[in-house]
């Protein structure tokens, strides 16, 4: 063999070994950017907690090991986080806890801890959360061929800069219950999918919209499970604060957050900003809803026998159409990209990338025109449908040099 022809064939060869590795270098970049930014908000929450919403989770503990009927008091709440940021009660800062009783029982560990330590020990259990939310999306992305963009679309989803943007709060908690739900009913224990889906009522505004998806895929037991799962949080939550608490709950609610509205990432946000009005943001979230829910139901065709697609469908919608979504919210999108990628791939890895580009794009743009979330979850929420239908058969028989495609994608979520 000449020189020519062994330099020729030493070229090949490493072309055709860079081709193989390219996929990899850009799965390990991906990985090392949001890593990046994920270490970089992990270091700030840390170092600055009143600046986070550690401030309020941890106020909540403190609430419920003091004195839990107080827990949706305004007052108490600026009191508590006064002495948590040692600054006079008269400075009035409230950055409220929000959220059900139990889920302030849950961090009620915190609660015997000043802020700083309080919050390294959130972090790192959120930071192990996250890790388990990457297990299981990749668990759920098993049907996708390729193994470099099966990692690609579970760390572009589940490390998405919207999320990683707060550690410190319940959506990796949240991302995990959501996964391992849609793993238990693909093992056809709906009953069981549901008592765990039950943790999104640690925020409604995610899992409303669920609720006439699974009705729309007439999967009762996936439905009752999650309404008893959801019934128990709530009872155990008027037990622990009383029956007046959630009255209090929603006076918290409604006197700060419609003036935070605009800040959301759905469809209410982008009215709000554009009537200036965050109680019409409100109302219109409501209107949203109700269409939404009877559109699902008018073509429960498209999901009928496929409750994981309902409940991707269900979140997607859910996170559209809810007055107050934060970005962090997004990473519950896990679920709705595995159920696109089991069909296309490609396309559910550029949505997932899509989440992430709307953080980077919308850095220059003015605070009024920070919309562009709710293109990507109607994309989704279309993808979804388009990969939950069932693949079109031909009647000709088929060549015996071909063999059949293998079925996988929506249909293998199935009922």
């Amino acid at each position: 063999m000449d020189q020519t022809a062994t330099t020729d064939h030493s070229t090949d060869a490493f072309g055709a070994a860079l081709r193989r590795a390219a996929p990899w270098i850009g799965v390990l970049m991906l990985l090392v950017l949001l890593a990046g930014a994920f270490i970089l908000e992990t270091h700030r929450e840390v170092t600055d907690p009143g600046d986070s919403d550690a401030i309020a989770f941890v106020t909540g503990a403190h609430l419920m090991v003091s004195d839990p009927e107080q827990l949706y008091s305004a007052a108490a709440q600026e009191h508590v986080e006064a002495q948590l940021l040692h600054l006079p009660p008269a400075d009035h800062f409230l950055n409220p806890y929000p959220n059900i009783a139990v889920g302030a029982l849950l961090l009620s560990p915190l609660g015997h801890l000043d802020l700083r330590p309080a919050t390294e020990i959130a972090v790192l259990v959120s930071t192990l959360l996250f890790v388990a939310a990457l297990l299981l999306a990749l668990r759920l992305l098993a049907p996708v061929a390729s193994p470099a963009m099966r990692y690609a679309i579970a760390i572009a989803t589940v490390f998405c800069l919207p999320a990683v943007g707060a550690i410190f709060q319940w959506d990796s908690l949240m991302t995990v219950a959501a996964l391992g739900s849609a793993l238990l009913a693909e093992r056809r224990r709906f009953g069981l999918a549901g008592l765990v889906l039950a943790t999104l009522i640690l925020k409604p505004q995610v899992l409303w919209l669920v609720v006439p998806a699974l009705i729309a895929a007439r999967s009762w037991r996936y439905l009752g499970g999650l309404l008893l799962g959801s019934v128990a949080w709530m009872t155990v939550s008027l037990i622990i604060t009383g029956p007046r608490s959630l009255i209090a709950l929603v006076q918290l609610v409604f006197g700060n957050y419609p003036g935070q509205s605009e800040s959301s990432v759905g469809l209410p946000s982008l009215i709000s900003t554009v009537t200036g009005s965050g109680l019409v943001g409100f109302i219109a979230a409501g209107c949203l809803g109700v269409l939404a829910g009877g559109v699902l139901l008018w073509r429960r065709d498209l999901v009928q026998g496929q409750p994981v697609a309902a409940v991707a469908i269900g979140l997607v919608l859910s996170l559209l159409c809810s007055p107050h979504v934060t970005p962090e919210d997004l990473m519950l999108c896990a679920l709705p990209i595995a159920v696109v990628a089991r069909r296309r791939p490609r396309l559910a890895l550029a949505e997932a990338l899509a989440i992430s580009a709307c953080v980077v794009v919308q850095l220059g743009l003015q605070a009024g025109a920070q919309h562009l979330e709710p293109l990507v979850l109607v994309a989704v929420a279309t993808t979804i449908v388009l990969a939950a239908r069932p693949r079109a058969t031909s009647s000709a028989p088929r060549r015996a040099s071909k063999p059949p495609l293998c079925a996988g994608g929506a249909g293998a979520m199935s009922t």
